[in-house]
């Protein structure tokens, strides 16, 4: 339904997150969600002129520059160890890690700060994991799913969302009587 009238077409492609199949008819993988944290800091001075960093061994993983290097947006992978922490020491722990690849950052005044946690941001991988991952074909004759949580041979990324986008389509493709080959070959 689009603004309350029903269309119909000859195949659908499903790209709903996981916890919105069920409530279209479609079975939901039992896959478990990892989070991911997202820090923005606005400093009153450059902090750095890099474009984006890797922080090694720290809790703070992805440092990029978002405005002539005074704000700056830190991402940390698998937040679980911070789901629990207050914005406050979540942003202690960023601006400490700062410290000691920036050393700017220990005569610059923080302006502004903001924390995000998304408890779903992704699924968690472990090895049992891509077993659970379905193919685009979903159970039912007409449709198919779409989404980085498929089976696509990649981790639950953009760039696998997009080829599961691929697969889906090749998979209408065939079920049309048409096949075709969209995905590109990975580079190797």
């Amino acid at each position: 339904m689009v603004a309350g009238e029903l269309h119909r077409a000859d195949h659908y492609i499903c790209a709903l997150p996981i916890e919105r199949l069920e409530g279209v008819g479609l079975e939901a993988p039992k896959l478990e969600y990892s989070p991911i944290t997202g820090v923005h800091l606005w400093f009153d001075r450059e902090i750095t002129t890099l474009p984006h960093a890797t922080l090694l061994d720290r809790t703070m993983q992805w440092m990029f520059n978002k405005d002539a290097g005074r704000y700056l947006q830190l991402v940390v992978s698998a937040s679980r160890d911070l789901t629990n922490l207050s914005r406050n020491e979540i942003i202690e722990i960023a601006v400490g890690d700062l410290r000691l690849y920036f050393p700017r950052v220990r005569d610059a005044r923080l302006v502004k700060a903001h924390v995000i946690k998304e408890q779903r941001a992704t699924f968690s991988a472990a090895p049992e994991t891509e077993s659970l991952r379905p193919t685009p074909e979903s159970g039912l004759p007409k449709a198919f799913l779409a989404g980085d949580w498929t089976r696509t041979g990649w981790p639950a990324t953009m760039e696998g969302a997009v080829r599961s986008g691929y697969l889906a389509a090749e998979a209408v493709a065939q079920a049309a009587g048409k096949p075709a080959r969209f995905l590109i070959p990975d580079l190797g």
